[in-house]
């Protein structure tokens, strides 16, 4: 736009300018305002002119510079040749307020240029010619320099001001969108930019970005089917599998085996559970987490001794109430206890204690976790060692469980020597 604009006024210029006759010439208006400011009055109030550098040029240049000087109380100055043509004006000059005059004829004699304002000494009224003559063309050059640089101006303003004011106006729907795209994660599908508030220009880009959103949701939702499949197959050779294993006598070969039926049975269980969580609504309920502690411990206990440890519950106060779903926080518990199983060392205790408002710990004697993988540990299928025990899964569950359930969860070293979860759920008042 500030390239056509400019381009249409150069053109509409240089037009003007190819219409004017270069034999023409124009007085410098500039001589009369030059006489008006070196004008003096005299100790009788009579007009006087005094030197004045710029007026001294004028006259070197054109000695026939000729001036015509009235002011309001109709005293009078003149000097040079004043053409006899302008005698007539002398007693009603004080009375113009513009005027224009030019000779098309050589030597342009007759060409003047007419002041009137104020002064140091009052306001005068000048008449002045006889030469300073300029070129029409350069003048009309003047005046499109004069017309253009306000142009120029207004162009500036626009680019410092206006243009950003429209771009950000213009690119205000880019901000939703950004926002948009900002709260897309993992957990949330389905989740499209928006077209209609997005400039035109960068449609089709967030076309192409949905339809890839769309692709994505498509694979994730092949990949969970999948997943929960696989899961739901796997769970009847595995009963099967320790059926037989239960039937085996009694020996060293006969725990490894049972622990590692165990195991697998419990990985198909934690891919159940994360595409229950993903699919699936929490309920929440006003939940006593003692007696789900108990449950918990009971059906791992012939697990964990079998395995080599001591497993106990240590609940100072009979009740615990917390807000949340029980099967969800049952399988969170099971998955720390099972984690503790499988890392522990098969040595030394597993120890689950009732912290009160609404925490919960799991302690173990185990190897314990440095620092800078306490944080890792919850990623899926993230393992401290290549060859460690375990699918990866099981910290995962707990993680989501607890987003699930505005609850937060810290790894910390246990008074047992391993490492301690400790659980922070929200708290719930006891049920009348």
């Amino acid at each position: 736009m500030q390239t056509i604009t400019l381009s249409v006024a150069a053109t509409l210029l240089t037009m003007a300018l190819l219409q004017l006759d270069p034999t023409q010439r124009l007085i410098d208006a500039t001589l009369s305002e030059t006489i008006a400011q070196s004008m003096q009055r005299a100790p009788d109030g009579s007009l006087v002119l005094s030197p004045n550098k710029q007026l001294d040029a004028y006259r070197a240049e054109s000695p026939d510079v000729w001036m015509l000087v009235v002011d309001e109380a109709g005293n009078t100055y003149r000097e040079g040749p004043v053409p006899e043509q302008y005698e007539l004006l002398q007693p009603i000059l004080n009375r113009l307020w513009f005027v224009d005059i030019r000779d098309h004829g050589e030597p342009h004699s007759l060409s003047a240029a007419f002041y009137t304002g104020e002064t140091p000494i009052g306001k005068l009224h000048v008449l002045a010619g006889g030469g300073a003559f300029v070129s029409i063309v350069f003048a009309g050059i003047l005046l499109g320099n004069i017309f253009i640089l306000p142009l120029l101006v207004v162009l500036i303003i626009a680019t410092v001001i206006a243009i950003p004011l429209i771009v950000r106006k213009v690119m205000r729907g880019l901000d939703s969108a950004e926002a948009q795209a900002r709260s897309i994660n993992f957990d949330q599908h389905g989740t499209r930019l928006p077209l209609d508030t997005v400039p035109k220009e960068v449609r089709g880009l967030v076309s192409a970005m949905n339809e890839a959103l769309s692709r994505l949701d498509e694979g994730y939702d092949r990949h969970r089917r999948f997943l929960a499949d696989a899961a739901h197959e796997l769970k009847t050779p595995i009963a099967i599998l320790q059926t037989r294993v239960e039937n085996l006598d009694p020996g060293p070969e006969r725990t490894r085996l049972l622990t590692d039926t165990a195991r697998l049975a419990a990985m198909a269980e934690q891919l159940l559970d994360l595409q229950r969580l993903a699919q699936s609504r929490v309920d929440f309920q006003p939940l006593d987490l003692v007696p789900v502690a108990e449950r918990v411990v009971a059906d791992h206990a012939p697990l964990a001794i079998s395995a080599g440890y001591d497993i106990s519950l240590r609940a100072p106060e009979p009740s615990q109430w917390v807000l949340g779903d029980r099967g969800a926080i049952e399988r969170l518990l099971t998955n720390l206890v099972q984690n503790a199983v499988v890392h522990g060392g098969n040595q030394g205790a597993i120890e689950i204690e009732m912290a009160g408002h609404g925490a919960f710990e799991v302690h173990d004697s185990g190897p314990g976790i440095a620092p800078e993988h306490r944080e890792k540990i919850f990623e899926p299928f993230y393992r401290i060692r290549p060859l460690d025990r375990g699918a990866g899964l099981g910290l995962n569950l707990v993680r989501e469980v607890l987003r699930q359930h505005g609850g937060s969860i810290a790894v910390l070293p246990s008074h047992l020597g391993g490492v301690c979860f400790r659980v922070q759920l929200p708290i719930a008042t006891a049920p009348n």
